[in-house]
């Protein structure tokens, strides 16, 4: 898991005028608390996939849960502020489909994952359906 400084380091220089050294996959994603209502920031890694947003998280985070009622959500991202609403996908056989996805769109990152392309770039299914019960995947649609 990233550390509380770590976080704390990505999530100014997402906000800086600095962020393009990120590039375009890192943001900062801003939401209320569903029992604490306390304002919630983290960073986070996203794929643009269509009109929507793909973010991977694990499971033992707890910041995604709060989207699950489809509470809007501020999300800062490429040096500009967006409203979103995130869809969470939690059932492993869902989130295998989707993380097969993420992983045509940037095979680099399946090493994060623990998961194993095959030489044609499809992901071996041990690795992935381990991958898969560890993690979920949120998609954010700018409104």
């Amino acid at each position: 898991m990233p550390s509380r400084l770590g976080n704390f380091f990505i999530s100014a220089l997402v906000r800086s005028p600095l962020h393009p050294l990120l590039g375009d996959s890192f943001a900062v994603i801003s939401l209320r608390g569903r029992r604490s209502g306390r304002r919630i920031s983290t960073p986070i890694n996203v794929l643009r996939d269509g009109d929507t947003l793909m973010v991977a998280s694990m499971r033992a985070r707890t910041w995604w849960r709060n989207l699950r009622s489809g509470e809007p959500a501020s999300l800062r991202l490429a040096g500009n502020s967006h409203t979103v609403r995130g869809e969470v996908i939690e059932d492993p056989d869902q989130v295998g489909e989707e993380l097969t996805r993420y992983f045509s769109h940037r095979p680099g990152d399946a090493k994060y994952f623990g998961v194993q392309l095959r030489a044609d770039g499809s992901p071996s299914a041990g690795s992935l359906s381990h991958a898969a019960r560890e993690r979920v995947i949120i998609r954010l649609r700018i409104v």
